[in-house]
């Protein structure tokens, strides 16, 4: 897809979402004209509000159609998707407007406060926090149902083609009877449904978990010092410093892993707990987090998700939809998907362009 193409589709994107936080910020502005306000004050707050909502809109349009992939765009299922993106988003402002700006009337001289405006000042604002965090609660609720809708298109793009004969020319040492169905829920949640998709999802997998997709959890066992110098340098300068974490993987993940990805530090636990997962090696508890909202978990539910096939393979599948891997599939960039997967280092690139070139071919593609 081309540059002009590319825009394109980001402008459709935004302006659905923009389309969806419309109407919900129309809902909330009519409410808002109820409110005995002075009238300049009215239409500042109502001219402001309604501009707030709709750049929300349009910014919530675009990021549920990158998550999407600009392939789906023709399906009005999706489109309708990316309103309900824009529409969900409102709901935060809106609640959030009706708590610092409880009521004009409130305000003026003579008028009576409501209710949770006097028992907000009674106890310094406890009440204001605890109903925030209600409407915070509720939104989480919303986007992930949201994104569960996004991420699991309908219609004729989820529609896959058979692959596990593929898949065991390519990779024989497989367990195709557990991985097959795994991998079929994921393709089609996330519409990795063509050729070119499910040889460049499978070409990752095989490098970054093994050729017998053994190697879903991240092993931290490590049996020479050098090599620890060699893969962390950073929290290991020198042999001496990394001898007393060799063959004991619960002390090494928490100290490399601490105070960055979103992990405590390494009296937390966070860095063991939160170590590599999955077909693509999620790692740290934001990552984690951010994957378990998609399928109503916590992080430390998710990161156990990840070590059962279904969820190794669906949050593989999750990581390629969410970070744009799968435009890049279509026009098979497979360069860019590895830096998307792998990072600068790009290890193994040449494995992984043999093992999807050869699933590809192997598909008939």
């Amino acid at each position: 897809m081309d540059t002009g193409n590319i825009l394109t589709s980001l402008i459709l994107c935004g302006l659905m979402g923009l389309l969806g936080q419309g109407v919900r910020a129309a809902v909330g502005l009519k409410n808002s004209m109820g409110l005995p306000q002075a009238a300049t004050q009215q239409a500042t707050f109502s001219a402001a509000y309604f501009s707030l909502s709709l750049m929300i809109g349009f910014i919530a349009g675009v990021l549920a159609g990158l998550s999407i992939g600009f392939a789906n765009l023709a399906d009005m299922k999706v489109l309708l998707s990316i309103a309900a993106a824009g529409y969900a988003g409102a709901d935060f402002i809106e609640n959030t407007f009706s708590i610092v700006i409880p009521g004009g009337a409130a305000q003026q001289k003579g008028s009576v406060a409501p209710p949770e405006t006097t028992a907000a000042a009674a106890d310094g604002g406890g009440f204001l926090l605890q109903t925030l965090s209600a409407h915070t609660a509720a939104l989480d609720s919303s986007v992930k149902a949201l994104t569960t809708l996004v991420g699991s298109p309908s219609g004729p793009t989820t529609t896959l083609p058979p692959f596990d004969a593929a898949l065991h020319s390519v990779a024989p040492n497989l367990n195709t009877q557990t991985w097959v169905p795994a991998l079929s829920t994921g393709f089609s949640q996330f519409n990795i449904a063509s050729t070119k998709r499910i040889a460049a999802a499978v070409g990752q997998f095989l490098v970054e978990a093994g050729d017998s997709f053994g190697e879903i959890v991240e092993n931290l066992t490590y049996t020479h010092a050098s090599r620890l110098v060699q893969i962390f340098p950073n929290e290991f300068p020198n042999e001496a410093a990394a001898t007393p974490y060799l063959n004991n993987p619960e002390a090494l993940g928490n100290k490399v892993y601490a105070n960055k990805l979103g992990n405590g530090d390494e009296a937390s636990g966070d860095g063991y707990r939160f170590r590599g997962r999955g077909l693509i090696q999620l790692t740290g508890r934001s990552e984690y987090a951010e994957f378990g909202a998609t399928v109503g978990m916590t992080a430390e539910q998710a990161a156990t998700y990840c070590e059962t096939p279904a969820g190794a393979a669906i949050s593989g599948c999750w990581y390629l939809s969410s970070r744009g891997c799968l435009p890049y599939a279509d026009t098979w960039n497979i360069t860019k998907i590895t830096l998307l997967v792998n990072g600068k280092a790009m290890v193994g690139y040449n494995q992984r362009l043999a093992f999807l070139n050869a699933m590809l071919k192997a598909l008939g593609g």
